[in-house]
């Protein structure tokens, strides 16, 4: 459509300089046929001053047609204009290509939709009798990883003893997290969509990593890791300043930003420099001054899971790998570019070890 739009535009002084040839040739008593004022237009146009010869006929003679300075600069004028205006040519050919475009898809939407639909059922019937069982299985033990899990806080929760009070609060909200992440992760691959599942399980290998180091240093890294909130918070805020200095410099915002970095500097001061990187709350007991999450799953026992999590970070970032190999292309031929029934087992196995670490 806009190839079209574009050609017929600069037509416009082709089709211009016609009319005045049809008018002059008429005016000396000859009638040009269409074909023939064409090929003097684009003759003229080419910037041409030998004479044009066309083929002999009947009723044609040899004659010289004269344009004067004002055809000249009407011409010139209408490209002049047409230059001009145009950008608002342009926007209002395509408000109202938008315009024709969204009434059709309106009307045709319910039918579309019908059709969207009646696929959609007859794919998750596909992925059912295939991987059905295996699913299942899958919802099973997330929901036995639910209830043991919520148990035992519970537990933890009704101890009158206050020593493990922020290593409890802690592993319950990644418990949370992490179940709903899993219960992503399931969702996705009901529906195929087999690197989107792997995607998300790499958001529950960082929950289990980092409730694995809390649950094996216990309830000083837990205070850490719940303090260090506020540096987040921080990071958040100057991102907020750097970005929209308008609204930061609101009375309310600043007061808040204010209050933040307050926070932010008693904690540094508190925890030492470390605490302000990342992974700052475990810095201590990893003896890291900038700890990173591949630093986690080493204290973890977890460095084995390494490629897993590598290959999971393709479909979560805009890089090549990620737009040229999927774990869905079990046939060699590049990625699905939609659901699939293939690779769906990666993301269910790394799921299941991770609910039950």
């Amino acid at each position: 459509m806009q190839a079209a739009f574009d050609t017929s535009v600069r037509r416009l002084p082709q089709l211009h300089l016609q009319k005045l040839i049809a008018k002059r040739s008429s005016a000396i008593g000859i009638e040009l046929e269409v074909s023939e004022i064409e090929d003097l237009a684009k003759h003229l146009l080419a910037g041409n001053t030998s004479p044009l010869e066309l083929e002999e006929r009947p009723g044609l003679t040899s004659a010289t047609l004269t344009f004067t300075e004002a055809d000249n600069a009407e011409i010139a004028g209408l490209v002049a204009r047409i230059t001009a205006e145009m950008p608002q040519v342009i926007e209002g050919f395509t408000k109202d290509a938008s315009e024709v475009f969204l009434r059709r898809i309106r009307k045709e939407w319910p039918r579309i939709q019908a059709e969207h639909e009646e696929n959609r059922a007859a794919f998750a019937e596909t992925i059912q009798l295939i991987w059905g069982d295996s699913l299942d299985k899958l919802d099973m033990l997330m929901a036995t990883a639910d209830s043991v899990g919520g148990q035992a806080i519970a537990v933890a929760r009704s101890s009158r003893s206050k020593k493990r009070v922020s290593l409890t609060a802690a592993l319950d909200r990644l418990h949370v997290r992490g179940i709903q992440v899993a219960t992503e992760v399931l969702t996705l691959l009901r529906e195929g969509f087999a690197d989107a599942a792997l995607s998300r399980w790499r958001t529950l290998h960082e929950i289990s990593v980092v409730a694995m180091v809390l649950g094996d240093h216990g309830e000083d890294v837990a205070v850490r890791y719940l303090d260090h909130g506020v540096v987040e918070a921080q990071r958040a805020a100057e991102v907020f300043q750097r970005c929209h200095p308008k609204e930061a410099a609101k009375r309310k915002n600043v007061t808040e930003l204010r209050q933040t970095k307050a926070e932010y500097d008693a904690m540094v001061a508190h925890y030492g420099q470390a605490f302000r990187s990342p992974y700052g709350w475990a810095a201590k007991h990893l003896g890291k001054e900038k700890p990173t999450f591949q630093h986690l799953e080493e204290a973890a026992d977890q460095a084995q899971m390494r490629l897993q999590y590598k290959v999971a970070s393709y479909g979560v970032h805009a890089g090549i790998k990620g737009l040229t190999s999927s774990i869905a292309d079990v046939f060699g031929e590049g990625p699905p570019g939609t659901a699939s029934i293939g690779g769906l087992h990666e993301a269910g196995i790394e799921t299941a070890y991770s609910l039950v670490r």
